[in-house]
């Protein structure tokens, strides 16, 4: 086997270094902090949405965006409200 060969067959794992560590466990836990704070916010920015205190303008977004995901937010307002 030719020696140029040899040192591109290599497995090696690459060495990640405890601060690079540190640094993707803090880029992790702030995609999961922001995903935590979002996805609540936007669900109940939404159920305002279909409220009569909600602006028209609001209603439209909130139509046209809940109806592009299959109406997910509809279906979790009538859950809620019928017992």
């Amino acid at each position: 086997m030719r020696p140029a060969l040899a040192l591109m067959i290599s497995n090696a794992p690459r060495f990640v270094s405890p601060k690079e560590r540190a640094e993707n466990r803090a880029r992790w836990l702030r995609f999961a902090y922001w995903l935590a704070v979002a996805i609540p916010t936007i669900v109940a920015l939404m159920m305002f949405g279909y409220s009569d205190q909600a602006p028209s303008w609001l209603r439209e977004i909130t139509v046209g965006l809940d109806g592009a995901f299959g109406f997910p937010v509809l279906w979790l307002i009538k859950g809620i409200a019928t017992p």
